[in-house]
């Protein structure tokens, strides 16, 4: 049976990603090994760029 998954707020949100963009900075910050920074890194970048994109698509809303 398929299982319906239920958030707090929705992972894909404008909230929801600016939380992801939060936690893997705060993350960063926080972890010392080299080859575990390389990788939130790349979470963290994929995360901004999404964030971004919400974001402009909310000015836009905005805007009009």
């Amino acid at each position: 049976m398929l299982e319906v998954k239920r958030y707090a707020i929705d992972p894909e949100s404008l909230g929801g990603c600016r939380i992801r963009v939060s936690f893997h900075f705060k993350e960063l910050q926080r972890e010392i090994d080299p080859v575990v920074r390389a990788n939130i890194a790349q979470y963290l970048a994929e995360a901004t760029a999404t964030l971004a994109q919400l974001e402009a698509e909310e000015a836009r809303k905005v805007a009009t």
